[in-house]
């Protein structure tokens, strides 16, 4: 007898599932399961017929039996009430998301969430977060070209997302997109028109789709078995953190206006995480939220590379020396979602908040000083 895996997809919006209105722009559709029903690559309508159309399952697509598994996948699309673009996202967004992996967590072997590209390397990040323990396959995706267009991409994100929920136990947060399989918290949208739209700058990918669907063991965080299958969820995250970009033109009184009321702020400096030190009102008010326990971070604004905790130039130990925390290789989106989750632990001191911004506990971060963890 064939061996059924389940899939919940959670469909929030975004282009995969976007058709232009009369002003001619995009917006998310209702309905898309209607649509998916129709395309051969993504439905066995032969198999739900014969199987399911006449069944308690009756809600849910199957796909076609292919050669990466000899495994029949079930999925139901669980659309939500209001479908957004994602740039419209807030942490309310990703939070029902959590609650809902977490709510549905033990009927289905694995998840996928249909996405906006444009926030999610800040939703991959956040939802790594919030998931403190998930012993089952995540994963994010969606489109450059709608799925209602004859070129869109999502055919294939979608088809590869599924069967990597179903078939690869890969126990955290991921990203597929065009062909690759990436750590959620070490990804970035790196382009708005190519096919493949993102990248880990800092870290491989976990998987490749060629002609198989392979992960390397030594590519996760967790070793296979070592997670329990269960799904634990912190969903209490700070709205108050920011992300300010240093340049030339930076002043202290934008500085002064941004940090106030925040308990967090990911400062993007250039180069090895360097700001102007002749303009010393600029590192002094950098210095005065720091005293007043606002956990800054220090992150670079190039696409690859790393901020240490020793400095490089002048220009950076300033930084170092009045208690900016270094973001190591994180993104930009990784520290800002991390400082979100972090700066909710109210039980921990500032100190020990700024412990964890430096240590690694959902593959982050590489920090030469500390070994990997498995963090709360």
């Amino acid at each position: 007898m064939t061996q059924i895996k389940r899939v919940l997809v959670i469909y929030t919006g975004g282009t995969f599932g976007m058709l232009k209105n009369e002003k001619g722009v995009l917006v998310p559709q209702k309905n898309i399961e209607k649509v998916i029903r129709r395309l051969p690559q993504l439905h066995d309508e032969e198999y739900y017929r014969a199987h399911l159309a006449n069944s308690e399952k009756k809600e849910y697509l199957a796909l076609p039996d292919g050669k990466d598994t000899e495994l029949k996948i079930l999925y139901k699309i669980y659309e939500y009430e209001e479908l957004k673009d994602s740039s419209d996202f807030t942490l309310d967004d990703w939070i029902k998301q959590a609650r809902d992996i977490k709510k549905y967590y033990h009927d289905y072997d694995g998840f996928v969430v249909l996405h906006g590209t444009d926030t999610t390397a800040y939703g991959a990040s956040v939802l790594s977060f919030m998931l403190e323990t998930v012993g089952k396959t995540v994963v994010l995706t969606g489109a450059q070209v709608p799925i209602f267009q004859p070129r869109s991409d999502g055919n294939n994100n979608f088809l590869c997302a599924l069967l990597i929920a179903a078939t690869q136990l890969i126990p955290e947060v991921t990203v597929f997109f065009g062909a690759k399989l990436f750590r959620g918290t070490r990804v970035k949208k790196v382009s708005n028109t190519r096919i493949y739209a993102f990248d880990t700058p800092n870290y491989p990918p976990i998987l490749e789709a060629r002609t198989t669907l392979d992960v390397d063991p030594k590519m996760l965080i967790h070793p296979p078995g070592s997670v329990p299958d269960e799904c634990r969820i912190h969903d209490r995250l700070s709205r108050k953190v920011y992300t300010l970009k240093v340049n030339p033109t930076i002043t202290a009184e934008v500085i002064r206006s941004v940090f106030q009321g925040m308990e967090g702020v990911v400062l993007e400096t250039y180069g090895n995480g360097n700001i102007p030190i002749k303009r010393k009102e600029i590192y002094q008010e950098i210095e005065r939220a720091v005293k007043n326990n606002v956990l800054v971070v220090n992150v670079t604004q190039c696409i690859n590379g790393t901020v240490q905790g020793k400095a490089i130039y002048e220009t950076g130990l300033l930084l170092v020396e009045c208690g900016v925390v270094p973001a190591f290789d994180m993104t930009a989106e990784a520290a800002w979602a991390k400082l979100c989750y972090v700066l909710s632990k109210t039980e921990l001191s500032y100190q020990q908040k700024v412990e964890l911004m430096k240590t690694n506990i959902r593959g982050e971060l590489y920090n030469p000083n500390h070994v990997v963890v498995n963090g709360k």
